[in-house]
């Protein structure tokens, strides 16, 4: 019994460090979490309040942006959603269709970054995001 355990082990822990990082806080739901082409991971959760993305820029460089949760804008489809934060100075479109994902950042003045997903790593669904930031109040009816 103890050999058939092991390789059940070796199988979880390897996946362990990219499913430690998508925990979102004790009191958010999970949007979207994934690890990024180019090192580093991407995770966006959400309260009745606010949303919160995380995603790493460079390594060991996290960026974490907040907004209130109607300030969050969404398309869901059958097939993918989007969801866009609007936060100081930049819009940050977080996209997903089956395996495939990845952020976009485009700055206020002018510029963009792209971030993608590495092809299977990508889990949680846009749509209760989406569905809930179309009932929430936005910074501007406050």
């Amino acid at each position: 019994m103890k050999g058939i355990m092991r390789p059940s082990l070796l199988c979880v822990l390897a996946f362990a460090p990219a499913l430690g990082y998508a925990d979102c806080l004790p009191d958010e739901s999970l949007a979207l979490s994934c690890a990024l082409s180019g090192g580093g991971h991407l995770s966006l959760c959400w309260t009745p309040q606010q949303a919160r993305l995380t995603y790493d820029k460079k390594p060991d460089l996290p960026a974490e942006v907040r907004v209130p949760l109607g300030d969050v804008t969404g398309l869901t489809a059958s097939d993918s959603a989007s969801s866009t934060l609007r936060g100081p100075g930049a819009s940050y479109e977080v996209y997903v269709s089956g395996q495939v994902g990845g952020m976009n950042q485009i700055q206020d003045g002018g510029g963009s970054s792209s971030f993608a997903c590495t092809f299977g790593t990508v889990s949680g669904s846009l749509a209760a995001l989406n569905d809930a930031a179309i009932y929430a109040p936005t910074s501007k009816e406050k």
